[in-house]
């Protein structure tokens, strides 16, 4: 029985042949993108201080607004929610825990089920035990 090697397999290195014998050559083409994200720098990450001023004010109307809306209120948990899903909870965590707890301690049953929802996972999320059945 006589075994066949498929003609691409790489030879089989022996005493005789060096490494670059036993490589055989690939030629990739170029990528269309070139080195364009090797030599990319971006200036976005430099904040201006105009900018830092800006920030620091959306910052501080956040926080007045997280204050002024009602503890109880279906409009806190959609305000929560929209902060923490665009990434910037991290910056108001202490308003974000205080509501989060008054809304744990003094529970308000709601017929709603979108409010109901949006209570228990905002609450799990921030650790809080929260019953799933009634």
């Amino acid at each position: 029985m006589d075994i066949q090697i498929p003609a691409y397999a790489a030879p089989i290195p022996s005493k005789n042949m060096g490494i670059e014998d036993t490589r055989r050559s690939v030629t990739y083409h170029p990528s269309i993108w070139g080195d364009y994200f090797l030599a990319y720098t971006s200036n976005v990450t430099v904040i201006l201080g105009h900018d830092e001023q800006e920030c620091q004010r959306l910052k501080e109307e956040v926080k007045k607004l997280l204050a002024a809306t009602p503890d109880y209120s279906l409009h806190k948990l959609d305000l929560i929610d929209a902060i923490q899903r665009l990434g910037v909870g991290y910056h108001f965590e202490t308003e974000i825990e205080n509501s989060l707890k008054y809304i744990y301690d003094t529970y308000h049953e709601s017929n709603d089920l979108r409010t109901c929802a949006l209570r228990f996972r905002l609450l799990r999320q921030q650790g809080y035990y929260v019953s799933s059945g009634k």
